[in-house]
């Protein structure tokens, strides 16, 4: 009796799961991570029988992806491997064995180059909202183009951000831009298939909301990446020398 109420809600719950705006927010938030311990789990076990759950989370997965490889990667601090040590071994070991430390490496090192990756990733956008120009962004983000530009180095030097409807875009620099003498420094929307798209000119000093030619949706639909050369004029059409930084494009949707 129990059991059958229980696989009832469970078929309600699958359902309204499967609303298709309120998946896609508890998919971002399980991602993300900013899911509860308690919804967490409900939402691991709903996706063993959900395909649809299982996509949502995917394609929240491979809208991240790109930023991955953007964000510089973040070595875990020497004394954590002590103390994940410490809670591991018995508690009469008052001093974690070397071997055990060495193993603890081994083993978690994959896993802490992909977790730190995608927390990185993720939270640099989601709790930097401003150096995207999304100032009043909740848990879930708004949908949104993001860009993040690295240096040949792989620094990250500029950000891009534009809602997805919006007519504006705020492109924040990371790091000093220095743009030689007589040239500007231009930034360029690259599609999969076709020419570079010319955006907007980069300001080397602190950067305003920049108007679009076009809602945000007809200028970065279907790019892959942003990037940025130095032109001699400021109105040109093709980039004519090399890209200086470069990124990829992501929509948040």
């Amino acid at each position: 009796m129990h059991r059958s109420a229980a696989a009832a809600r469970d078929r309600e719950g699958v359902v309204n799961y499967e609303r298709p705006e309120l998946l896609d927010k508890l998919a971002g938030a399980y991602v993300l991570g900013t899911m509860g311990a308690g919804a967490r789990r409900r939402f691991t076990r709903l996706q063993v029988g959900s395909i649809a759950v299982q996509r949502a989370v995917a394609d929240w997965h491979n809208r991240l992806a790109p930023l991955y490889g953007a964000i510089p990667a973040v070595a875990p601090p020497p004394a954590l491997w002590t103390r994940i040590a410490g809670r591991i071994q018995p508690a009469a070991d008052a001093q974690p064995a070397p071997r055990m430390l060495d193993r603890l490496r081994i083993w978690l090192k994959p896993v802490f180059g992909f977790a730190l990756g995608a927390v990185v990733a993720t939270a640099f956008v989601s709790h930097n909202a401003h150096l995207f120009g999304m100032h009043h962004m909740s848990a879930a983000l708004p949908a949104s183009y993001v860009g993040i530009l690295q240096d040949e180095g792989g620094k990250s030097r500029l950000t891009v951000g534009s809602h997805r409807h919006g007519e504006t875009m705020t492109i924040r620099l990371l790091a000093p831009l220095a743009i030689p003498p007589g040239r500007v420094a231009r930034l360029w929307a690259l599609p999969a298939h076709g020419a570079p798209v010319p955006v907007a000119n980069v300001a080397a000093g602190a950067s305003a909301p920049i108007r679009l030619g076009a809602p945000a949706e007809e200028v970065f639909a279907g790019i892959a990446r942003l990037a940025v050369s130095f032109e001699e004029d400021p109105a040109a059409a093709q980039p004519t020398g090399p890209y200086v930084l470069s990124g990829p494009c992501v929509r948040f949707w």
